[in-house]
């Protein structure tokens, strides 16, 4: 039996965390937000009358199995300090409290009634359920002492002290699941996102399905390669996922509302899998509208629509008018990736992300820290860097 530390708690990192525990192994998963899950838990599901194979609810099941397994231990609200590596690793962390202990738990809720602050939720998604404890809100951490959550807690599940405590961990191997951050598109000013409330990004467009049946709008346009594709931006890389979840938003939003009218501009379209083209085909018939330009200013009329201005691939340039824009943006480097890099000896590439491979003895890497991968890419490349993690402890 070995001993493994994962930094990064999204699907990447909790599935290989799975993959280990069930080898026998015991895992340890740091996780810097307050609830484990990452990116994964602002996604939608898009199934319609069918699944779409976007991943979500798988993922969400595979998040909740990991948590319950008996030898892995999740800690949220934690940060890597320091690491050395001696023949194994010692690891410096920092946690945040109170912190709740997701394999202990009970979903008994006593928690969230006993906090005078407000300061702890209840998430659910598909299967998956977790307490989360928003840090800014609680007394701990406003200076004041409480420890209301943890006598109400009667599963253990809670640990409380100092508002911020100390961790040493032991591992025998590391692999690093950091994941990935979406391209800030404030930085494209032109396309009116921060200007205007009709312009979202794809996550918040993802977002907003699960709280309301539509997008806002009877006119929704989808913008595609917004800081993916872009050599200014430094970012001279497809994002890989952009076209599916564009596509499997389209769907989604049409099939809830018939009468949408939902255009995608786009400079090509990426054929994710043996899905795309029945998927294109689909929308094509229900009257969404594929245009190839892109639009390069987001302005907007008298009238409050959003004008688009496009320019097309001969150059020529016209204006449409929508209500909504949805702006697909891209996979960028989460930035403490670059940080524990450092520590752990890995190099980069050239945009940012991990390298292929583990030169550093005894550190691996999977998901989204290493290039643009869509939920099942991210599952598949976790559970095959498990299995050569065990074989080479073996």
């Amino acid at each position: 039996m070995s001993r493994y530390l994962v930094l990064g708690g999204g699907i990447s990192g909790c599935t290989a965390g799975g993959e280990l525990a069930g080898l026998g192994h015991e895992v340890t998963i740091l996780e810097q937000a307050n609830r484990f899950g990452g990116k994964l838990l602002e996604y939608c599901c898009k199934a319609t009358d069918s699944c779409s194979r976007c991943g979500v609810c798988v993922a969400a099941s595979q998040l909740a199995r990991t948590a319950r397994q008996e030898r892995v231990r999740i800690i949220a609200g934690s940060a890597v300090q320091a690491i050395r590596h001696n023949g194994s690793f010692a690891v410096r962390a920092t946690r945040s409290n109170p912190g709740i202990d997701p394999g202990r738990c009970v979903d008994c809720g006593a928690c969230v009634k006993a906090c005078p602050q407000g300061a702890i939720a209840r998430f659910q998604k598909a299967e998956l359920v977790q307490y989360a404890v928003d840090f800014a809100r609680c007394r701990l951490h406003q200076g004041k002492e409480c420890d209301r959550c943890l006598q109400a807690c009667s599963a253990g599940a809670i640990t409380a002290g100092p508002a911020e405590s100390s961790l040493s961990l032991k591992a025998d191997a590391v692999l690093v699941a950091t994941g990935h951050r979406p391209y800030d598109a404030a930085r494209k000013i032109r396309l009116g996102y921060g200007r205007f409330p009709g312009v979202l990004t794809g996550a918040e467009a993802e977002e907003l399905l699960t709280r309301e049946e539509s997008l806002g709008g009877p006119s929704v346009a989808f913008v595609q390669c917004v800081g993916s594709r872009d050599p200014k931006e430094g970012n001279n890389y497809c994002s890989a996922v952009c076209c599916a979840y564009a596509l499997r938003l389209a769907r989604l939003a049409k099939h809830r509302d018939p009468k949408a009218d939902i255009s995608i501009y786009y400079i090509d379209l990426q054929n994710f899998d043996k899905a795309f083209t029945p998927l294109r085909a689909e929308l094509q018939a229900s009257g969404v509208r594929f245009i190839r330009g892109i639009p390069f200013r987001v302005e907007q009329s008298s009238s409050g629509r959003l004008e688009l201005f496009i320019e097309s691939p001969d150059g020529r340039e016209t204006v449409v008018e929508h209500d909504r824009v949805i702006l697909s943006v891209g996979m960028t480097p989460e930035p403490q990736t670059s940080r524990l890099a450092g520590m752990l000896g890995l190099p980069l590439n050239a945009h940012g992300f991990l390298a292929s491979g583990t030169p550093a003895a005894q550190v691996w890497a999977c998901g989204t820290c290493l290039e643009p991968q869509s939920i099942p890419d991210s599952m598949a490349s976790a559970r095959a860097t498990a299995l050569a993690m065990a074989g080479r402890s073996a």
